[in-house]
């Protein structure tokens, strides 16, 4: 049997280390959203009645379908969205909201009163987690109809009012 050279381990274990922190400054520098995991498409779902969720086959996934209900004596959230042609590539997506504090160092976390982020969908697919005000849009697929962006709290359940989602929809136009 040959003995283990443990400076060879270590050399191993650096290695990879900097080959996975390498691969996250590549996907960063070009704009990849690391959201962790991804969602199974569902045409059928319509982000705008509490009556249309379905079931997923996690607890993660089901938060994200398990609505957050605005209760009496709390500041309901809302949101505007615009979007803008970027004059260089793209298009600039811009959130007005009240009553909510995005909070990216809570994702994950538990559920605090209008604190939260927001999820873009472009045709009722996920598409991204958005963390502020400005979000830029490479690329819009040609022949997509709606943008919905939703207000989420920390734990990802959406935030309702009245069995109502609390978003903003953009009608895509037929020319971008």
């Amino acid at each position: 049997m040959r003995k283990i050279d443990l400076r060879f381990l270590g050399l191993c274990a650096i290695g990879s280390l900097f080959s996975g922190l390498l691969g996250f400054m590549i996907a960063a520098g070009n704009n990849v959203i690391l959201d962790g995991h991804e969602h199974p498409k569902n045409p059928a779902r319509s982000h705008l009645e509490l009556g249309n969720l379905h079931p997923y086959s996690t607890n993660h996934e089901k938060k994200h379908d398990s609505p957050i209900h605005i209760g009496k004596n709390i500041a309901v959230p809302t949101i505007i969205a615009k979007l803008e042609k970027d004059p260089v590539s793209g298009f600039n997506l811009n959130l007005e909201t009240s009553n909510f504090i995005f909070a990216p160092e809570l994702s994950g976390l538990e559920h605090k009163n209008g604190m939260g982020h927001a999820h873009l969908y472009i045709d009722g697919q996920k598409i991204a987690r958005l963390y502020g005000n400005w979000f830029h849009i490479i690329e819009i697929p040609k022949g997509a109809k709606t943008l919905e962006i939703t207000l989420n709290s920390n734990d990802h359940r959406p935030f309702f009012l009245n069995n109502i989602l609390i978003s903003s929809i953009i009608t895509v136009e037929n020319e971008h």
